[in-house]
């Protein structure tokens, strides 16, 4: 056997690592897992779309020197089954280049260790012009010339990339609001994903992080600030040496916060979209929303979501891919994920649907009715034998009785079911229930009262009436006074 060595075309090779699939959000996330790794405390990023667009992130961690540098510039710096710290976010030994050349053709990295500050290029034009890995070596004047190089301390690292091409469309035709929503949807990401770093989590180095000098301030997506947020049970699943550990949480219901908290916490795309699974990695969000298909999502479990906990021990079993976007549990894991969503679920039904309840099963009468079809659906239809409908239809002949009833049949299919449940699944702030006027309540009240005692009822019994019928059984004690002051005993 001849074994020859063919080395990939680097023209070829690095062009393709361009089409990874990594969004602004995701490569510069990337970066700061090599940050929170070297131990940094600040990361600054700045961004600048003056002429040519730039942006530079700047971290305060141990910096590396000339020999670390040029093996952090080489492609597949570590491999993915070597053992890594517990602290290290990384994966393949690709990320910063990869994430780099996603977004931009020319990639500088300056780092300083001690005060000694050492530079290295890679820039993909010259790649591809010669054909060739030949990475650049900066001199001191070169890096001097570097935008806000003058933040890089003692200790640190500097990220800088040039010629970007990738954060926007090419055909846009506002390339400037796009850019602007870029770095918008930029500083959610990283509010998330370096939630439990940014607070400063147990066991975590404290992380600042600041996009052009403004402070990036922590997104919890359990909201477990909020004393309403109810966190069940943890779970502890022992798998190959290490475990993974989940925790599942039922955010607060609308009436339990205030409408803009509520809106916040609800993220980007709702409620229903991030209910699910929260991944974490090292305490680094991996990925979210979603049931990973052993479950729909549902609208009665979207205030559901539930975080796991798993380190890089687990990173092959999990099938963690090389943006660490994305994480796939094992069978095991999927066997007992199954079992706590079953545990959560009426928790999560009950919580979202607050004070709604089964119509007719609590012993009261309402005026609409929920009604169960026998194909298993579920219909709302008004209640004709509530007693305001049938005094009215007392008084009413045959032929309007019939008509009557026509009416309110078409008045029940009419119900603008998917309207409300569409603004009140996304908006429930915005939903306002109809205020009751008490004074006619009460009028109400009395003229039904008075029918009853025509009927040989006495007080106490109508009282009870009115406790079994909402909403009369909410104004009890003035329902009482009005009939003691119209003599009713």
């Amino acid at each position: 056997m001849v074994v020859e060595i063919l080395d990939p075309r680097p023209s070829a090779f690095v062009f393709s690592l361009r089409s990874v699939g990594y969004s602004l959000e995701t490569a510069v996330a990337d970066i700061i897992d090599n940050s929170i790794a070297a131990g940094s405390s600040n990361i600054h990023i700045f961004f600048s779309n003056e002429q040519e667009a730039k942006l530079v992130l700047i971290d305060d961690g141990k910096g590396m020197n000339a020999t670390e540098l040029k093996e952090a510039m080489r492609l597949g710096s570590k491999s993915p089954i070597e053992q890594r710290e517990q602290t290290d976010l990384g994966r393949f030994g690709l990320g910063m280049k990869t994430a780099s050349f996603s977004i931009c053709k020319r990639l500088t990295v300056v780092s300083s260790n001690g005060g000694q500050r050492v530079a290295a290029r890679w820039d993909l034009d010259e790649i591809a012009r010669n054909n060739a890995w030949n990475l650049e070596l900066l001199t001191r004047e070169e890096i001097d010339g570097i935008p806000f190089i003058k933040e890089l301390k003692n200790n640190g690292t500097a990220i800088i990339w040039e010629k970007i091409d990738k954060i926007v469309d090419e055909s846009s035709r506002n390339k400037q609001k796009d850019v602007l929503g870029a770095i918008s949807n930029l500083e959610k990401h990283l509010a998330l994903t370096f939630h439990r770093y940014i607070e400063g989590e147990k066991g975590l180095k404290k992380l600042n992080i600041y996009i052009n000098n403004h402070k990036i301030e922590a997104f919890d997506p359990f909201n477990k600030a909020n004393l309403a947020t109810y966190v069940l049970e943890q779970d502890v699943i022992p798998i190959n040496g290490s475990k993974v550990v989940i925790t599942p949480y039922i955010l607060p219901h609308h009436e339990k916060t205030k409408a803009d908290e509520y809106e916040k916490y609800a993220g980007e795309g709702g409620y229903f979209i991030n209910q699910g699974f929260y991944v974490y990695r090292n305490k680094r969000l991996i990925s979210h929303g979603g049931w990973f298909r052993i479950v729909s999502p549902k609208v009665s479990t979207q205030l559901a979501r539930v975080q796991i906990d798993i380190s890089n021990e687990l990173d092959d079993i999990w099938n963690i891919d090389v943006k660490k976007s994305v994480a796939t549990p094992p069978i095991i894991i999927r066997d007992r994920l199954k079992n706590i969503i079953e545990k959560i679920t009426g928790k999560s039904t009950r919580v979202y649907e607050g004070r709604g309840r089964v119509q007719n099963m609590d012993g009261l009468t309402y005026v609409w009715n929920q009604v169960m079809t026998s194909n298993g659906k579920i219909q709302y239809k008004l209640n004709t034998e509530h007693p305001l409908i049938k005094r009215f239809v007392s008084y009413l002949e045959p032929k309007q009785e019939s008509e009557f009833f026509i009416m309110l049949d078409m008045i029940s299919k009419t119900f603008p079911t998917d309207l409300l449940f569409s603004q009140y699944s996304s908006k429930p702030k915005e939903v306002e229930q109809n205020r009751i006027d008490e004074e006619q309540l009460i009028n109400v009240a009395i003229m039904l009262a008075q029918e009853a005692l025509k009927e040989g009822k006495n007080k106490m019994q109508i009282l009870s009436n009115f406790e079994k019928m909402p909403p009369f059984n909410e104004y009890l004690e003035s329902i009482n006074m009005q009939l003691e002051k119209e003599g009713i005993k």
